[in-house]
């Protein structure tokens, strides 16, 4: 019954919840088979069988690696831009945390959520970078981005309420392109369990990312690469993911060709294996190109940064 929730819940928001657990279904699928088979219950074997091999189609292309593209340089691209997100989780981590993803991943653009006081220093006098937004007023949801590129356009949505805002930046001229970058970025909240306990309502979590893909669309308009990056608080194989995409016109960075590139991972709890699951996310236009896309290092919170390197191709 499980499984049969969790394939609808690809398609139906009603049943979102087991969708994001598919991986974990498949997993207690797969020992119910075998227990069948060493007390052959065939007819429990044949039942568990046919609910993991749907669960493994379903799941199939957000756990194999993505394709491989040749990567030579296209016509029109230009070199590689760094991105990190990370979640810092606000109550454990401090601004030791932000400093070992600069120092590590030495990324150009930088978007940063669950942000306290402690992360101040850190994020607001790191070496290199020139641009900063102002540094959160308390929001877990809030976002701060800070950049060695300086945007030609920087604003916030607060069509949700000043707690839950969408960052839209816009970068042009990068390495020389003819075209702009247009990064677009949110913390959406925690949907309810079932019997809607612990979370806020699904409505706003689902509003968050279809205005974030509608503003995407609009950016993809005007012509401009597009990346909307983000803890969506949804799996890509949920219908709230699937939804962003139809409703945006991105592609999913987990399944996109790359030219490196790595199988996916969860991002949270992604220590505790057959447990994690991979809700900060990525999506881009077309025009652009994974050169990798990756899990960044620990920084002691439940989230994994996730760190991008994307090459801008011409129009």
């Amino acid at each position: 019954m499980l499984a049969i929730l969790a394939l609808a819940g690809s398609w139906w928001p009603l049943f979102d919840f087991y969708a994001q657990l598919q991986m974990q279904i498949l997993v207690v699928t797969t020992v119910s088979m075998l227990v069948a088979v060493s007390v052959q219950m065939w007819r429990s074997f044949v039942q568990s069988l046919v609910c993991a091999a749907a669960l493994g189609w379903s799941l199939y292309p957000h756990l194999a690696p993505p394709p491989r593209v040749e990567p030579g340089v296209a016509p029109g691209a230009g070199a590689p831009v760094r991105i990190a997100w990370a979640n810092l989780r606000n109550w454990v981590t401090g601004g030791p945390a932000v400093v070992r993803l600069l120092d590590t991943e030495t990324p150009d653009i930088v978007i940063l959520t669950e942000l306290t006081e402690r992360h101040r220093a850190a994020a607001m006098t790191a070496p290199g970078y020139r641009f900063r937004t102002p540094f959160p007023a308390g929001s877990a949801f809030d976002l701060l981005l800070i950049s060695r590129i300086q945007p030609t356009e920087v604003r916030f949505d607060y069509a949700f309420g000043a707690d839950y805002p969408i960052l839209e930046a816009r970068f042009c001229a990068i390495d020389g392109a003819s075209v702009c970058l247009a990064i677009i970025a949110l913390h959406a909240p925690r949907p309810p369990l079932p019997e809607a306990a612990w979370g806020e309502p699904a409505v706003l979590r689902d509003g968050l990312l279809a205005l974030a893909a509608t503003m995407a669309r609009r950016r993809l308009a005007a012509q401009d690469h597009v990346l909307l990056i983000g803890d969506f608080n949804a799996t890509p194989y949920s219908s709230a993911v699937r939804d962003m995409l139809a409703r945006s016109g991105l592609i999913d960075t987990a399944a996109a060709a790359a030219e490196n590139p790595e199988q996916p991972r969860p991002t949270w709890l992604s220590t505790w294996p057959g447990v994690g699951l991979p809700i900060d996310n990525a999506l881009i236009s077309p025009g652009l190109r994974v050169v990798e896309r990756r899990l960044g290092p620990n920084i002691q919170s439940d989230h994994r940064p996730l760190v991008l390197h994307l090459r801008l191709l011409g129009p």
